[in-house]
């Protein structure tokens, strides 16, 4: 009667009303060791996808570093090093033989801050984040599932939103081991440990158990002891002689305490190469089909060339042609460009040729009237003259300015000359002087 109400009793007390007495009902767990004959009578039968397969069949199992573990149901498990795999109902293991693990749970931490938020266990929250900084240490198979859970709470009359709060949060493959149910429903660690257990017993279920834990002390004694107790039997029956004590019976003996000793080793060894090597030729087939994709983006566009191809000489004729065109246009703009360029060069030079001309024109008619002037009587006369007429305010012309009537005569003197062929002389006339100065 307590194996069939611990489960509503333990709901009981998460829902707050009372607690379930969970050493009374491990005691009582203990009396179905009776039953184990009658529970090893049934067939384990696994699922097609465990049975463990010789014919070169992947498993899913094989695909980590430990390989596969068949265990003595003939179920296959995944192989890793210290842990064997057994039946806690068959086994009833105790606490110390169990697998740990360390267990990051930074979502469960965040729904429990939530929780002791509400329920004021500020205290709870920050002792289980200090336990849990650095991993969760918890034995791997000491657990209820999010289904589970969600039976539970419903079954003790959780509300809806309390329990959607758990299934819209955890997955429902989350595992919650026995130190976040005690601290989520605030619960004795002891409490929740045993239900868990008997909730893991009840399913059957085939669990991590430490092989350092429940491992067979002192085989090679019970071997040899075997051995001897064996060989002192054997030796009084006819036909058994020496060679069959001891090559043939001693040396199997001998054989079977060594596979004994070294064949998780070897197993380990063998599983840890073979998941190397699979890595290897994985990252090598990964590597390779790299390759093969980057070369064949090399041809990608082969069809389009392709097309391209067919319309490439219409394509080329009607480029051709308008690249002539370009091109006797820019060669016309260039040469615009040049002939502009050139002709802007003659003005330049023609207006500096103009400029120095009339400069060289002035100088000399000023320096051939500086010559003329203190020799030429008329020329002083009609200075003085147009100096007192300048006084006077009478108009004075060009014709009574001796200066201006020198320069207008110099400057008449000089149409119609060929400067380049006129005689050069410094004192002479202002052609002669102009031709000097060129041709000096």
């Amino acid at each position: 009667f307590l194996l069939a109400a611990a489960p509503l009793h333990f709901l009981r007390a998460l829902a707050g009303s009372h607690r379930l007495n969970f050493g009374a009902m491990l005691a009582v767990a203990h009396t179905r060791r009776a039953l184990q004959l009658q529970r090893q009578c049934i067939t384990v039968v696994a699922a097609p996808a465990l049975r463990r397969n010789f014919w070169n069949v992947s498993l899913p199992v094989l695909g980590g570093p430990g390989g596969a573990h068949v265990t003595k149901y003939h179920i296959v498990k995944p192989g890793k090093d210290g842990v064997e795999w057994d039946d806690f109902l068959i086994a009833l293991p105790e606490r110390e033989h169990l697998a740990s693990f360390s267990k990051e749970v930074p979502l469960f931490i965040r729904y429990l801050k939530v929780v002791t938020d509400q329920e004021s266990r500020p205290e709870a929250f920050t002792a289980f984040l200090e336990r849990a900084k650095s991993g969760l240490v918890v034995e791997s198979d000491v657990y209820v599932t999010t289904e589970e859970l969600l039976a539970l709470m419903w079954k003790n009359g959780y509300s809806e939103s309390e329990r959607n709060a758990v299934q819209f949060t955890f997955p429902s493959d989350y595992k919650f081991h026995y130190p976040e149910l005690s601290v989520l429903f605030d619960l004795a660690e002891e409490d929740t440990y045993k239900f868990c257990m008997r909730t893991r017993m009840e399913a059957s279920h085939i669990g991590e158990l430490s092989w350092d834990q429940v491992k067979r002390k002192g085989f090679i004694r019970d071997h040899w002891l075997t051995f001897g107790v064996g060989l002192v039997i054997f030796k009084y029956f006819p036909f058994f002689n020496y060679y069959f004590g001891v090559k043939v019976f001693g040396t199997s003996m001998w054989c079977y305490t060594m596979w004994t000793g070294l064949n998780r080793f070897i197993a380990k060894t063998c599983r840890r190469n073979e998941y190397m090597a699979a890595q290897k030729t994985a990252q090598d087939v990964m590597e390779g089909e790299d390759s093969i994709v980057s070369s064949m983006r090399r041809f990608a566009n082969d069809a389009k060339c392709v097309e391209d191809l067919k319309s490439f000489k219409g394509d080329t004729e009607t480029k051709i042609a308008s690249y002539r065109s370009a091109l006797a246009l820019k060669m016309k703009e260039d040469l615009a460009e040049r002939a502009l360029k050139q002709l802007q060069a003659i003005a330049a030079f023609e207006a500096g040729m103009g400029a120095a001309m009339q400069e060289l024109v002035v100088r000399e008619a000023a320096s051939a009237f500086k010559e003329k002037f203190p020799g030429d009587k008329a020329m002083q006369d009609k200075a003085f003259t147009s100096a007192i007429k300048s006084l006077s305010g009478a108009q004075v012309t060009a014709s009574d300015c001796p200066v201006a009537s020198h320069f207008e005569a110099a400057f008449k003197s000089l149409q119609g000359v060929d400067l380049a062929t006129s005689k050069a002389d410094a004192k002479g006339s202002l052609a002669e002087r102009v031709a000097f100065a060129q041709q000096a």
